[in-house]
């Protein structure tokens, strides 16, 4: 779609305006901004929709709201009639690349990326709209790609350029080993632009570098250099660090719709206007209206703290059971109740608490019950906390209601 000057209409001015308004919510930077609302007006009076790129990371299968913070950005732009274009890295997974920490990720099965991708793009399809979403596949461009193809990447960039990027230079300034593969990681990031032909490419403030390599791929193409939109990195609900499974501070999409409400109820205060933002579909005006609520008082904390809860368990669970879930954490919490639907059991007389807690599914492994008890978040409601991960559970047990963390409750019988 070409740029060329386009006489002003007022009509295209107004949705123009009323475009920009959503689309800017939001956003930490739009590089270059003139040339995005130039790309907009085009799309606009020429009723030809933009094409917005953003790239998938198939190491892993599990998405957290962290994750889908340009999501929801590329839903804003579908909603307004444009064309999101997912790119499933499967090609750059399957040789390695950068972590951005101390080395790189080592390459996956052809057949681990399939099943991490897809199930990425079940969750992805909870906030994207399928029907304006193209899929798109590394290895369709990349796998045929002969060596000169590369020898001609390779060279339209400089080693001085990479070597200014972030992670690489962390890397080399400590001392840990950097691979010369690793150095194709920002250009292939870049060649994808090419072959998709995005208008604008949606990343994280971390990911400026490579988004920028496409603006200079497609430049060299001799196609129009797409815009880079960078949105925020969210901070997980222990308020200190980024959202991250690691760090077990992450909201997850296919968390229960319980653990959802209960771990937004969790978060610091200071943390509920960033996910107000970033993680719900709150207008600009109502979060402006919360914001100055919060600061002058005229908000309860707590009780926008469930406003948001709400957001975000109906987004994903719909309205109805946004409601459920608050009754029964209003239950369990405000009134020290257990909710009405906890597992009952009945349990076999003598079995290790371990093993009770796993061969119900309530916790992953008895290395997670043994660090749970360390904690001390594991006891019976209105009782004692457990402290011996291998206790006998017998018949003294019987009526008792084991309770596992914050929001997790086993009746025995």
């Amino acid at each position: 779609m070409s740029q060329e000057k386009i006489e002003r209409d007022p009509e295209v001015e107004k949705e123009l305006q009323r475009q920009l308004e959503v689309l800017r919510f939001g956003v930490s930077e739009i590089t270059p901004e003139d040339d995005f609302v130039d790309m907009l007006r085009n799309s606009i009076a020429k009723k030809i929709p933009l094409r917005v790129k953003c790239g998938i990371d198939p190491t892993s299968s599990d998405v957290h709201l962290g994750h889908t913070v340009p999501y929801r950005k590329m839903r804003q732009f579908q909603d307004l009639g444009h064309i999101g274009v997912v790119i499933i890295g499967d090609y750059t997974a399957s040789i390695g690349d950068p972590t951005g920490k101390n080395e790189s990720r080592p390459p996956l099965d052809p057949n681990q990326i399939k099943l991490n991708a897809e199930r990425y793009m079940d969750q992805v399809f909870t906030v994207v709209d399928p029907d304006k979403t193209e899929v798109c596949h590394q290895t369709e461009w990349f796998s045929d790609a002969s060596l000169k193809d590369v020898i001609n990447w390779a060279g339209q960039t400089t080693v001085a350029k990479l070597l200014g990027h972030e992670t690489f230079r962390d890397r080399l300034d400590a001392g840990n080993p950097l691979a010369l593969h690793e150095l194709f990681y920002p250009v292939l990031q870049g060649v994808d632009s090419v072959f998709v032909k995005a208008d604008v490419e949606l990343g994280g403030t971390d990911q400026k570098f490579n988004v920028l390599m496409g603006r200079d791929y497609q430049r060299n193409n001799g196609d129009r250099p797409q815009v880079a939109m960078l949105l925020p990195i969210i901070t997980g609900t222990c308020g200190a660090q980024k959202m991250s499974k690691s760090l077990n501070n992450y909201i997850g999409i296919l968390d229960e719709p319980f653990d959802k409400f209960g771990k937004i109820m969790s978060i610091p205060d200071v943390l509920m206007t960033e996910y107000f933002q970033y993680v719900t579909d709150i207008e600009e005006s109502e979060f402006k209206a919360i914001c100055e609520g919060l600061e002058k008082g005229t908000l309860h904390p707590n009780e926008t703290k469930k406003k948001l809860a709400r957001k975000v368990v109906a987004f994903f669970h719909g309205e109805a059971e946004a409601e459920a879930m608050q009754l029964k954490f209003e239950s369990v919490f405000k009134k020290g109740g257990v909710p009405d639907d906890a597992p009952e059991i009945s349990f076999t007389r003598g079995i290790q608490l371990d093993s009770l807690l796993t061969d119900t599914g309530l916790l992953s492994s008895k290395s997670e019950v043994r660090r749970m008890i360390k904690q001390k978040a594991i006891g019976i409601v209105d009782g004692e906390k457990l402290a011996n991960h291998e206790l006998l559970i017998d018949d003294s047990f019987s009526g008792k209601v084991i309770k596992i963390g914050k929001r997790k409750f086993l009746r025995l019988k």
